[in-house]
């Protein structure tokens, strides 16, 4: 910014007087071009920035987080139940059942949304659902017989 200059005058009063006006000004709106500008460089690179989706990292690590996600759900979900405790009270009913219910649908919904949860929660319903599948298959083979009646 602009220095000011603080000079006392001749007479013995002492006062400040403001020096080079015209150039505090055009300082001034040079640090604000050099602000926006610099403004504009974080904006653009918020918005160019290219965020990390779940297709960026190897399976590896997709597996590993799945893994760790499975085996941290329980901890994680008590932790979303307690605070969904607190944040029940805003929706109180007469019915305990109804309380408890409400109480867990919360607590699901924090710990859905916490983190990439979403994602290797859907990760391990695909695994279930596909061995369910394999299993009801091979339950079933060997054992379709054709009945005829005559």
């Amino acid at each position: 910014m602009a220095t000011l200059g603080i000079t006392s005058s001749n007479k013995g009063s002492s006062g400040v007087q403001i020096g080079r006006l015209g150039t505090t000004s055009d300082s001034l709106n040079n640090l604000n071009n050099h602000e926006l500008n610099q403004q504009n460089r974080i904006i653009d690179e918020h918005y160019n920035k290219t965020q990390e989706t779940i297709l960026d990292k190897p399976f590896g690590v997709v597996i590993n987080n799945t893994i760790n996600f499975f085996g941290n759900s329980f901890d994680t979900y008590y932790s979303k139940l307690i605070e969904a405790e607190f944040t029940q009270k805003l929706y109180n009913t007469d019915n305990s059942f109804l309380n408890t219910i409400q109480k867990h649908l919360i607590a699901l919904s924090l710990f859905i949304r916490d983190d990439e949860n979403i994602i290797y929660l859907g990760f391990i319903m695909v695994i279930l659902s596909v061995l369910i599948c394999f299993f009801n298959i091979s339950r079933s083979y060997g054992h379709t017989e054709i009945s005829s009646k005559p």
